[in-house]
């Protein structure tokens, strides 16, 4: 009987929520924690090689491209935090009202893959720097670190943000220490330009690698965010996920430009082993950063596969724990067979839809659905063909791609080499689709809804 109810309570802390609206008694996260939980997402192990990407810029104009950055992904970052809180549904679910039941269908299916990939990288990449520390096999590392992701991400956003908030105190110490080590311990020159700036190749080498990569995930954490009916239109909210992203960008970049400068190597982590006593210290703050980014890889993965499974049938209890195992699995298997080493190129690509996708949904929110649809319109049936696709946002966002991603063959220099491109290519995108739409503006009726149920086992 005591296992009953042991088993009874364990389970009843996983999530279960998947793709319905979150239940108000689930949306209790303020801005502090949400900030708190971008924040740690976004200090990934990885996270100083932004400093070598910089480097040759030098160490102000790198501030400067990270900072701007910033400015250009707050609004758009701010816009889907408060989206989650209006409508506490993730953002593939509120695209199908933009881009329709198969559009979106078809976009979860690419954003799995991307998230699962990006997922296998990090833990491959983190198992390296582990076993190199440790002087150990790194598959030994890849099963420990990513099986610790996936239980975490099975009790779901409670629980992650009760280990973000636990754990960052520690992680700030682990890398502010090896931070430490490399200043006092090396000598210390300011990195200067080794070439001509290029502002838009180092922004868009920002907000490609951070907050616009992000965006979409926004609504995902924000749906358990307190309602904005509670709290009205508060600065904090709109605020806190990008400040949460970019502030660890802007830290762990500069010390990432000085690793560089001082040593020759971004991976500030691999002083590690040099460190009496305190390589312990790198290798716990090494681990952390890897769960901590991870952890926010395969949560969005889950989510969005369940998108696409939702689509073709009814929502169960247990599908998002079961989902949760699968993609995580997966994705340690990827890492543990190098396979995203050949794969990376692939997902930097895929990456370009991003912000295209990003941005048309952000304009359909705002301006066609006019943040006035019922959460229960999102799970309604078809009834018309836009319902099943919408071609004038397919449009719309491949052509913002193709802008994003070929636009420096075809236009002129300064929407390259001056402006950010893929931002360019946004923007084209969400454009285009307010001109085809702005005279078909949807309202929102209450024919066909009703309200989801999930179907629970016995």
């Amino acid at each position: 009987m005591s296992q009953l109810s042991w088993w009874t309570r364990l389970s009843g802390e996983m999530e279960t929520v998947g793709v319905l609206p979150v239940p108000d008694s689930q949306r209790t996260m303020t801005s502090g924690k949400m900030f708190n939980v971008w924040a740690m997402a976004s200090a990934s192990a990885m996270t100083p090689l932004i400093g070598m990407l910089l480097f040759q810029y030098g160490l102000t104009d790198a501030i400067l491209a990270i900072v701007i950055g910033w400015l250009i992904g707050v609004v758009p970052a701010g816009l889907f935090s408060e989206m989650g809180r209006e409508t506490p549904l993730t953002a593939l679910i509120v695209a199908r009202k933009t881009y329709g039941l198969a559009g979106s269908f078809l976009l979860a299916i690419l954003f799995t893959f991307v998230n699962v990939g990006w997922f296998g990288l990090n833990t491959e990449v983190g198992g390296q720097i582990l076993s190199s520390i440790f002087h150990s096999s790194g598959s030994i590392w890849f099963w420990l670190i990513g099986i610790i992701q996936i239980v975490l991400v099975l009790f779901g956003m409670k629980w992650l943000e009760y280990f973000y908030r636990y754990t960052s105190v520690l992680l700030i110490v682990c890398y502010g220490a090896l931070a430490i080590y490399l200043f006092t311990h090396f000598s210390i020159t300011y990195p200067v330009p080794t070439a001509p700036m290029n502002w838009g190749g180092a922004i868009t080498i920002v907000v490609s690698f951070s907050i616009l990569a992000w965006t979409y995930k926004l609504s995902t954490v924000s749906r358990f965010c307190v309602p904005k009916d509670r709290t009205g239109s508060s600065f904090s909210y709109f605020l806190a996920p990008s400040a949460g992203v970019m502030l660890p960008v802007l830290l762990m970049g500069i010390v990432g430009i000085y690793s560089q400068r001082i040593t020759g190597n971004w991976n500030v982590a691999l002083l590690g082993p040099h460190i009496p006593i305190w390589g312990l210290v790198a290798a716990i703050g090494v681990a952390l950063a890897i769960i901590h980014t991870n952890a926010m890889n395969l949560y969005p993965s889950t989510v969005d596969l369940l998108v696409a499974m939702n689509t073709v049938h009814k929502p169960f209890r247990w599908e998002q724990p079961l989902a949760t195992v699968v993609l995580g699995m997966l994705s340690i298997l990827l890492a543990v067979g190098g396979i995203l080493n050949r794969v990376s190129g692939f997902l930097d690509m895929v990456g370009d839809v991003v912000i295209p996708f990003t941005f048309v949904l952000i304009v359909d929110w705002l301006w066609v659905q006019k943040k006035s649809t019922p959460s229960g319109e999102f799970f309604s049936s078809p009834r018309t063909s836009r319902d099943w696709i919408s071609w004038t946002a397919i449009v719309s966002f491949l052509i913002g791609f193709v802008v994003s991603f070929w636009g420096n063959t075809f236009l002129p220099g300064f929407f390259y080499n001056t402006l950010p491109l893929p931002v360019v290519g946004g923007l084209v995108g969400a454009l285009l689709y307010l001109l085809l739409e702005i005279r078909n503006v949807r309202k929102p009726t209450s024919a066909g809804m009703f309200t989801p149920s999930v179907e629970h086992e016995e």
